[in-house]
């Protein structure tokens, strides 16, 4: 199998913006509201994007959190987004992470209406899929794709990758507790 690519912050905010346009969202004005190196023993790094999401009939500004590190995103990372949205002038939220989320970050982010998403390997996903023989990759399968990660009705953690056209799997995030429960999620 080929070495799979180093996500840098460039590579990072290139793959959200095809991520996110392959699930139906136009998107718009992205630019850096932050980028920070992590301290060890993390030995990675955070980038904080803006960006002005839209999909018929409404627009909002996104701040997008990229966090590439070595131990599961813990809960104060998401909590801390929900303070942090007025100063970024942004309306929802949206984390991307290379590692999995702690329980205690799923809990905030249905808490928040916070967008949890995970960026997987392309060939793990393709092998677990049943697309085709494992080994054998097609040209035009990505290095990584995004898949949202929440709980099901029966709490249990859940992964659902990002498929073209399902923009709701990442509307659905931004619901509050209460509307999400009426919605039958």
């Amino acid at each position: 199998m080929a070495d799979l690519p180093v996500v840098t912050p460039d590579y990072f905010e290139i793959l959200v913006v095809r991520e996110l346009r392959k699930v139906g969202f136009d998107v718009g004005a992205v630019r850096i509201h932050r980028r920070a190196e992590l301290p060890e023993p993390e030995h990675g790094f955070v980038l904080e994007l803006l960006a002005l999401l839209s999909r018929p009939p409404w627009t909002r500004q996104a701040l997008i959190v990229c966090r590439r590190q070595e131990a599961p995103i813990a809960r104060d990372v998401v909590d801390s987004l929900k303070g942090r949205l007025k100063d970024a002038a942004a309306e929802v939220a949206l984390v991307f992470s290379t590692v999995e989320f702690a329980p205690g970050a799923l809990t905030a982010g249905r808490e928040a209406g916070v967008a949890l998403l995970r960026v997987v390997d392309g060939h793990s996903v393709f092998d677990a899929s049943g697309w085709g023989p494992s080994g054998h990759y097609p040209a035009w399968l990505p290095a990584y794709l995004a898949q949202v990660v929440d709980r099901d009705s029966a709490g249990q953690v859940r992964s659902r990758l990002l498929e073209a056209g399902r923009a709701d799997l990442i509307l659905d995030q931004w619901q509050q507790p209460a509307e999400h429960h009426r919605s039958g999620g």
